[in-house]
Parts: C-alpha cells; sequence; structure tokens
C-alpha cells in the first residue's frame, strides 16, 4: 500500500479531536439535537479510532468487515455533524445562538472534512483488499 493505514487513521484521530475541541468551544445551546449528535460522534470516533491506532501498532487490525462499518458509519456521522452544523450556524434562529459563529464554521467544514478522509480510508483498504484477493485466487 502506497500510504500506511496507521497514518491516515492518525489524521482521522487528529481531525476528531479538532472537531471536539473547536465543539466545546461553539456549541449552541438552542440546538440541544445537534450538541448532542455532535457530541456523541465525536467522544465516540475518538475512542473508536484510538484503539483501530493502538491495534494496527500491536499488529493486531480490525478485519475488513470491521473497519468498513466503523469507516461507512463514521462517514455518515461526520457528514450529518458538518451539516447540522453549518445548517443551524446559516440559518435565522428565533433566540440568540451561544457560542462562536467562525469556530463552529471552522467546525463544521472539519466534519467534513473527516468525513472525505473516511470515505478515502475506506476506498483505499477496499481496493487493497481486492488485490489481495486476486492474489489468492491465481
Amino acid at each position: 500500500m502506497m500510504l500506511p493505514t496507521c497514518i491516515i487513521k492518525l489524521m482521522e484521530l487528529m481531525l476528531a479531536i479538532a472537531c471536539l475541541t473547536l465543539h466545546q468551544y461553539s456549541y449552541d445551546l438552542t440546538d440541544i439535537p445537534t450538541l448532542m449528535v455532535c457530541s456523541g460522534t465525536y467522544i465516540g470516533y475518538v475512542i473508536v479510532l484510538s484503539g483501530e491506532i493502538v491495534g494496527e501498532m500491536i499488529f493486531a487490525p480490525l478485519d475488513l468487515v470491521q473497519d468498513m462499518y466503523f469507516g461507512i458509519i463514521g462517514v455518515i456521522l461526520f457528514s450529518v455533524c458538518g451539516g447540522l452544523v453549518l445548517g443551524a450556524r446559516n440559518t435565522p434562529s428565533l433566540y440568540p445562538r451561544t457560542g462562536d459563529n467562525t469556530i463552529a464554521l471552522v467546525a463544521g467544514s472539519l466534519a467534513f472534512l473527516n468525513a472525505l478522509v473516511m470515505l478515502m480510508d475506506l476506498t483505499l483498504a477496499f481496493l487493497d483488499s481486492e488485490q489481495f484477493d486476486d492474489e489468492a485466487s491465481v
């Protein structure tokens, strides 16, 4: 593989931690569902990605099916979080918004970026598995 998966997972983890940190400074108390979904996604994926990195470092990586499952769910959740944050900050509200608007826009953009990196990771993992399937069947 051209790029080791541990480096990609580390980049995903750094983006998730950045999203969590920016979310802490920009959360909006008038939009509780977005607050809960984003907080759960960021904290959950910090834990999941930390476990995947540790597993790869001790030469016990996840199975392809499990990696694809966490990746697909991660792409969906980070896309939803980015969309919710950006959508909530760009529409007017009856109540005054709390938190910093600029930081929230950056956090939403980083969530979309993390979804794209996870999609790239899924693509590389799938292509790598197809390469090994061809070698095994010959």
